[in-house]
């Protein structure tokens, strides 16, 4: 790993500017700048405005927009119910095997599954599996949904760092998605295979969101033991399962018997509801 993330982001205090972004995010401007900022936003990151439930000048805030619905066509679902779908907008930043514990970052890097999931366990059941790396960029899409029908069991918040999660970082922090703050959420399939969906959080992400259970993420006072909480949550293919507010990632990480993921080289793009695997 031959890059370094910038000087600014290595020296910049990440959690507190991070918080910093999630209040500014939060702010009413003036309507008059904030539809300008919003139209020069939507240029520049290529948001589809024909996807928005209602037009740029009914957002109040940044964060409305940034963490917005969309259509209820605009993201269709495959009928054949054998196929896992993309959990969101993003780019494949790495798939593959889950071999000996082991995860890719980039070529030659590797990472713990268990270090990821903070739960070794949870790791051993997955091991031999598929899983899959997804990136959501600033014009993309930002809740993210259930690629498949299941149920979750256990909720994971896992304290940690908030790197960028860019090309750039992955190419130069080891083991970034296992060192940045997480919400890792367990459970298992219909078919009745483990899973892992793992919620990443990154610099300037002002929190993490699960639609089922509340979390609190990037707070002032920052815990450095994960916290885990028990419970049956039973979700189908398309519906939503949390939002990011601002970009991050998304890993996902299925048992052998569950299917396959494994196909994609990176930077391949998905929209949410795409088929990214099978039963």
């Amino acid at each position: 790993m031959e890059n370094s993330p910038p000087i600014l982001v290595r020296l910049l205090p990440r959690r507190s500017a991070s918080r910093l972004m999630g209040w500014l995010g939060r702010r009413r401007w003036p309507a008059f700048a904030l539809q300008r900022f919003l139209r020069w936003y939507s240029a520049r990151y290529g948001v589809k405005e024909e996807d928005l439930t209602q037009p740029l000048e009914a957002y109040e805030t940044f964060l409305d927009f940034f963490t917005r619905p969309l259509r209820p066509d605009a993201r269709p679902i495959p009928a054949d119910p054998s196929l896992i779908i993309s959990p969101c907008d993003g780019k494949v930043s790495n798939c593959g095997r889950i071999e000996a514990g082991l995860l890719l970052q980039i070529k030659n890097v590797w990472y713990s599954a268990s270090d990821l999931l903070g739960c070794p366990a949870a790791a051993a059941d997955l091991d031999g599996g598929s899983y899959i790396t997804l990136y959501l960029a600033p014009g993309d899409y930002h809740r993210y949904h259930w690629p498949f029908d299941g149920t979750v069991h256990t909720v994971r918040h896992l304290p940690g760092d908030l790197w960028p999660v860019n090309e750039r970082s992955v190419d130069s922090v080891r083991g970034l998605f296992a060192i940045n703050e997480r919400v890792a959420v367990l459970g298992h399939m219909t078919n009745g295979a483990p899973f892992a969906y793992v919620a990443v959080g990154a610099l300037n992400v002002g929190s993490i969101k699960l639609a089922f259970r509340d979390v609190y993420t990037n707070q002032c006072c920052k815990r450095t033991t994960p916290l885990a909480d028990n419970l049956q949550v039973r979700g189908k293919r398309g519906d939503e399962f949390g939002l990011f507010e601002f970009g991050s990632t998304v890993v996902l990480l299925i048992g052998k018997t569950g299917g396959d993921l494994t196909h994609w080289p990176p930077r391949t793009p998905f929209r949410m509801g795409d088929p990214i695997g099978h039963l």
